[in-house]
């Protein structure tokens, strides 16, 4: 199986840099996992709201979403 080589970004060799010299226990690990999934989870939630409003959709549109056959 080949591997491709991929450039790493700014901001993995910062945080490779950093936990080299850092080591974390398992308790540190998980909490970086929650905090970084909440991080996404939040630019989740904004960009939706976003599409939400410039869609003009609201709570009776999704309903209708929800509702609709999209099996016929």
């Amino acid at each position: 199986m080949a591997t491709v080589a991929q450039k790493l970004s700014p901001i993995q060799v910062h945080l490779l840099r950093f936990f080299s010299e850092r080591p974390i226990n398992e308790q540190e690990t998980q909490e970086l996992q929650q905090l970084i999934a909440r991080f996404y989870a939040q630019k989740a939630d904004k960009l939706m709201e976003t599409i939400w409003q410039e869609k003009g959709y609201d709570e009776a549109k999704m309903l209708e979403i929800l509702e609709k056959d999209f099996n016929k």
